[in-house]
């Protein structure tokens, strides 16, 4: 997606965007919590770190842009210290699948790793058509050797302005600790989901109040 620049809004107070143009990714977004002054800000950005390369990581591997994290002002003392993750990501797909009914018939087929059968619906957004799914996926967690039931939304779009084909914007969250709020927010990020070629992109994620 190097040429085409996705933005979504997300809700203020706690969200970091991750920087992917810079080679410190990590250390950056870990340097924003320890910068926030709380008490337990420089202790939980340090544990926060382990977390933020792992997203690094695989953000990087899907050549996604933008993505965000939560790190709230409160931290738990169980991972995921980050307990909400978005990102936008282009999603390959042959010509036939790339429509919201084949890959709806894709995303319903077993998975090993789904704690129980997917919702799957076809829906239009602003950005296109698409495919929306939710789930209940059995993670490992970076720095822990148990595994975590995480909640997933899945949105997979076919902008019509886009020659890539497929988006895929993702929201997921530790569950069950914000339940159908953060169904609704995921919602509400994918009903403002951009994609514009780079050139004339004005923003990525931004905070909305």
């Amino acid at each position: 997606m190097a040429e085409w620049v996705a933005g979504f809004d997300y809700p203020e107070g706690g969200f970091i965007e991750l920087d992917m143009s810079a080679e410190d990714v990590a250390e950056r977004a870990a340097q924003q919590i320890a910068d926030r002054g709380g008490e337990l800000d420089q202790a939980y950005a340090e544990e926060a770190y382990v977390e933020l390369k792992a997203i690094r990581d695989r953000a990087l591997e899907r050549n996604a842009s933008p993505v965000i994290v939560f790190a709230p002002a409160y931290p738990s003392e169980l991972r995921p210290m980050l307990p909400i993750t978005a990102f936008v990501a282009p999603w390959d797909a042959p010509p036939e699948q790339r429509t919201p009914e084949a890959i709806a018939e894709l995303a319903r087929q077993p998975q090993p790793y789904r704690f129980q059968e997917p919702d799957v619906k076809v829906v239009e957004l602003p950005a296109g058509p698409a495919c929306r799914v939710h789930e209940l996926v059995l993670n490992d967690v970076p720095g822990d050797e148990r595994q975590l039931v995480m909640e997933y939304v899945s949105y997979y779009v076919i902008p019509k302005s886009y020659p890539g084909g497929v988006v895929e914007l993702t929201v997921s969250w530790s569950s069950p600790t914000f339940g159908n709020t953060m169904l609704e927010t995921a919602d509400e990020m994918a009903e403002s989901l951009t994609l514009r070629p780079a050139e004339s992109a004005e923003f990525a994620a931004h905070e909305t109040v």
